[in-house]
């Protein structure tokens, strides 16, 4: 360890009880300053001890923040076999360090015993430690946490001191493992320029998201086909004249060719408000609901950009598998948010309700009193939206996510296989309409060609029976008959394939009229496709078909293509997008180097 003389105070205060009020000019006279503070005289066997531990943390301070700064510096430069060199060793020293507070408790707990002799009570902290050992984050129950000292909670009010949580409404282990698990998901080697805040539902989420970016009378474009409760929370409140009066533009297209005409015909035809200081964003949904359809989000955002306009991105049907837009080359064609709800295919058990909103630093967090790039720290949506509404995500539920999470990839293989196999098996007969860019002759196919890993198809996406004269009662029919092999709810994401009908459940809110313009007609069919055995679906829609179709429509079952031809197209499938992704991984001479 350096000796006192050569440790930096500036470095070591932190680390100080007195931290904001301390006198201390070098080390010595901060470890004085410390034993001091909680009434420790210093020439006493326990005073001398502890002035002694205090001097080598104090030590260790300063190292860790030089080993910090060393890492900073070379990590780029190394090989492979100084990076796992650097990661073992930090690793021990955790450990070391996580001993030394092990070794603490044991005189710890005999004090508070003694001061609890006639009432003795169980001080948690005691038994926290070992958590720290855990191969899973742990899950901490619990609504506040012990106080380090005054001026340290001080600081945990102001923002600026990240480890030391006050409230759980706010920060919560769990919570953060699972904040830190999403942007390295998301954002790759981008991670450190991120930050994520999850919520205890995508639409607290989006609600969040939307509140701390929109002020009154601002405008917002907003891509037409976007999830019904968002339509909900927009044209029902957002947009309502005694709430915020925004107004709404809605985008039909997916090109940024379309995007950047429809731009400038709001930029003219609200050229009045936007001089009076009403200001302009952009939320847009890719792949959207209920057709799964992908906009072309690098376009949108480099032309939202060059005319300083947000973009505020909905990923969830996308999951970080499909799509990364946080990763492009180009900051500019990157979203300034990206939404998801983790109730969806990130969790994927179907068990839990979360969302996350996603964004770079200086716009979700800064300590009190910052600033940074043109945002000032009450601007950021920690202090303007979290910090104050209280819909954060508990421990439970973001554990629940950190779980489902694990087998994301997984998941996600087996369901574009299934999405392919069975809109390829829907597309084969002549009066079934299928709107999904799986199909390689669909208009949206092209974008999601361009912008999908590997070209990758969503699992969601619609399809109706071309039969003009089938009538409401009839449809209903067949489509209650669907069940059990598809689930008839109302999420998406799950590990099981969901169907249901947009115009009478998620999207029902929509005029006939909105839903028209979305695409949606009464007897439209969004089917989320999940991991089962695509073939059991295809003969259970058939059969399903053979019941309630066939007898007012003979022969319509029969109109696919055939079996045998089906089964190669499942096989094929699966080993190409199995070859597509393994194909993909890096290989072992790139991980030895």
């Amino acid at each position: 360890m350096k000796s006192n003389q050569s440790l930096s105070v500036e470095t070591c205060r932190p680390l100080s009880p007195r931290r904001h009020t301390s006198d201390a000019n070098s080390v010595e006279q901060l470890v004085e300053e410390q034993l001091a503070h909680f009434n420790i005289r210093p020439d006493t066997a326990y005073g001398q001890a502890l002035a002694d531990t205090a001097r080598h943390l104090y030590g260790a301070q300063q190292g860790v923040q030089q080993l910090w700064q060393v890492t900073r510096d070379t990590l780029e430069r190394l090989d492979q076999t100084d990076k796992l060199s650097y990661f073992n060793a930090k690793k021990f020293l955790s450990f070391q360090i996580a001993k030394v507070l092990d070794t603490l408790q044991n005189p710890f707990r005999q004090t508070w015993q003694s001061l609890n002799k006639s009432a003795p009570q169980h001080y948690p902290i005691f038994d926290n430690v070992p958590a720290l050992f855990s191969a899973t984050p742990a899950v901490v129950k619990t609504a506040t946490y012990v106080y380090a000292c005054t001026e340290w909670i001080e600081d945990a009010f102001e923002g600026k001191e990240s480890t030391h949580q006050i409230y759980s409404r706010l920060m919560n282990p769990t919570n953060i493992s699972l904040a830190n698990a999403i942007v390295d998901l998301e954002a790759g080697d981008q991670a450190g320029a991120y930050l994520a805040w999850n919520f205890n539902s995508g639409m607290a989420a989006i609600d969040a998201l939307l509140s701390n970016v929109l002020s009154h009378g601002d405008i917002l474009i907003v891509s037409r086909n976007v999830y019904g409760g968002v339509y909900q929370l927009l044209h029902d409140f957002f947009a309502r004249e005694n709430r915020l009066n925004v107004t709404l533009a809605w985008f039909d297209g997916y090109s940024a060719e379309e995007f950047a005409d429809h731009l400038a015909q709001i930029q003219q035809q609200y050229a009045d408000k936007l001089a009076a200081g009403s200001r302009l964003h952009v939320y847009i949904e890719s792949p959207c609901n209920p057709h799964g359809l992908v906009l072309d989000v690098p376009g949108i955002c480099k032309l939202a950009h060059a005319q300083q306009l947000l973009v505020m991105l909905d990923s969830t049907l996308a999951t970080p598998v499909l799509h990364k837009p946080l990763q492009h080359a180009d900051k500019q064609c990157r979203p300034d948010y990206v939404v998801h709800s983790y109730t969806k295919d990130i969790c994927g058990t179907g068990t839990t309700t979360a969302g996350v909103v996603i964004g770079e630093n200086h716009r979700m967090f800064q300590p009190k009193g910052t600033s940074c790039e043109g945002v000032d720290w009450s601007q950021t949506l920690f202090w303007d939206v979290y910090y104050i509404k209280g819909a954060f995500l508990d421990s439970e539920k973001a554990f629940d996510v950190l779980t489902g999470m694990k087998t994301l990839t997984q998941r996600m293989l087996t369901k574009v296989i299934n999405t392919q196999v069975f809109t390829h098996f829907l597309d084969s007969h002549p009066h079934i309409k299928v709107n999904s860019h799986a199909l390689s002759h669909h208009e949206n196919a092209g974008l999601r060609e361009q912008q999908h890993s590997h070209g990758w198809p969503c699992a969601l996406f619609t399809a109706e029976l071309d039969l003009p004269e089938l009538d409401r009662v009839q449809f209903a029919r067949f489509f209650d008959s669907l069940e059990p092999a598809f689930g008839h709810q109302i999420s998406i994401g799950q590990t099981n394939t969901l169907i249901l009908c947009p115009a009478l459940t998620s999207h029902s809110e929509m005029s006939r009229a909105e839903q028209q313009k979305a695409g949606i007609a009464l007897t439209t069919m969004r089917i989320a496709m999940g991991c089962d055995c695509v073939k059991s679906l295809i003969a259970h829609f058939v059969l399903a078909l053979k019941q309630a179709i066939d007898p007012i429509h003979p022969g319509f079952s029969d109109g696919f293509m055939a079996a045998a031809r089906l089964d190669e197209l499942h096989q094929r499938v699966a080993a190409e997008v199995h070859a597509q992704y393994y194909g993909s991984q890096p290989t072992l001479v790139e991980m030895l180097k």
